[in-house]
């Protein structure tokens, strides 16, 4: 056996453990919020599109205020609690199950801390290995150095050429499209890390569990151990 074999088993082990909450089982002010965002993205975008004024930035505005009204009363010490018993700590069991079976197959002890210190640098060498995209980072970064220094010619230039209220419309246009761009890009980053990176994040996952192991159940066995050996 190898180590891929070990990590191969840990991936079919995730997949059949659901990590999202569904829709239908959310805190009703869970549900709330997504409908509220999905809502005002669409509106803005559509009154942005076809009619540049500033209700256009109402829903945009209001889904804004949504959002930071969600991250106070998600906060509140009872949604809290509801949340870990009933999504948080179920699935942090079934995971952690999952990875003590998968070790145990392969004949590795939980208590044996050497061996799960060693799995966890094969793993993060393995990741390393699959990072496909580390070497066009620096490439990225010459790119950027040239581009911008041409972007900021042309906005003077355009600026030297508009009369204020332009001015003050193009710079809207420009924050809308940024914000909406690093939106786009936030949620499409799961998908192509995916993609392009492969299994980079699932060796995060088995390093973060190995960890979790050492500290929460390889001690909690090792004393029930000692317990049953003094009788």
């Amino acid at each position: 056996m190898r180590f891929c074999d070990l990590f191969i088993s840990y991936k079919i082990g995730l997949k059949n453990i659901k990590s999202t909450i569904p829709f239908t089982k959310l805190p009703l002010y869970r549900k709330i919020l997504v409908i509220i965002l999905f809502a005002s993205a669409i509106i803005s975008g559509i009154l942005l599109i076809f009619k540049q004024t500033w209700a256009s930035y109402i829903p945009m505005a209001l889904g804004i205020i949504s959002l930071i009204i969600f991250f106070i009363i998600d906060s509140m010490k009872r949604n809290l609690k509801v949340m870990l018993q009933q999504h948080y700590a179920p699935y942090s069991e079934k995971r952690m199950n999952m990875t003590i079976n998968v070790l145990k197959d392969y004949g590795i002890e939980i208590q044996n801390f050497d061996s799960l210190d060693m799995l966890i640098e094969e793993a993060k060498q393995a990741q390393i290995q699959c990072d496909y995209i580390a070497p066009l980072k620096k490439p990225f970064k010459t790119l950027g150095a040239i581009i911008i220094p041409i972007v900021a010619f042309v906005a003077q230039k355009i600026g030297n050429a508009a009369s204020q209220d332009e001015m003050i419309t193009m710079a809207l246009q420009v924050i809308v499209l940024v914000l909406l761009t690093f939106s786009l890009i936030f949620s499409l980053t799961p998908i192509i890390k995916d993609i392009l990176y492969r299994d980079y994040n699932k060796y995060d996952d088995f390093i973060y569990d190995l960890r979790q192991i050492k500290l929460f159940y390889a001690k909690k066995c090792y004393i029930f151990k000692s317990d049953m050996s003094t009788y």
